[in-house]
């Protein structure tokens, strides 16, 4: 049986997927924190679930549709969870698959921060370039 923050980050992953943003900030704490590295128009910290939203508002407003994550690894216990994706990007015709992974961390049953790292930071910036 999967722990119970391995089954939030799966469902979350999934709402985001359809586009549910509604249910994809409903399984992190209003206080959130996304960490985003690079040197890119994301890059930096978003606090907050607004912040999180115009994140990835402003992500989706940039590419010719909605990203996807397709889901290689997921792992969680009480306090930490960890994910290794592919997110699928397509931009002005130009396809990308980004490797990432993401560490979070849980407070009262939701995702309380989350540190997103691509494995090859300057293609993506330069994707959004």
């Amino acid at each position: 049986m999967a722990h119970a923050n391995e089954e939030l980050l799966r469902s979350t992953t999934a709402a985001l997927n359809s586009g549910d943003m509604e249910g994809f900030l409903a399984g992190h704490t209003p206080d959130v924190k996304f960490h985003v590295s690079g040197k890119g128009p994301f890059s930096g910290d978003h606090n907050g679930r607004d912040a999180v939203a115009g994140f990835f508002g402003k992500m989706v407003g940039m590419l010719d549709g909605p990203p996807t994550v397709e889901v290689h690894e997921c792992l969680a216990n009480d306090e930490h969870g960890f994910l290794l994706v592919v997110q699928h990007l397509s931009r002005g015709g130009k396809t990308m698959d980004v490797p990432l992974t993401l560490i979070f961390h849980f407070r009262d049953g939701m995702v309380s921060e989350v540190w997103l790292s691509p494995q090859d930071q300057d293609a993506l910036d330069g994707f959004f370039a």
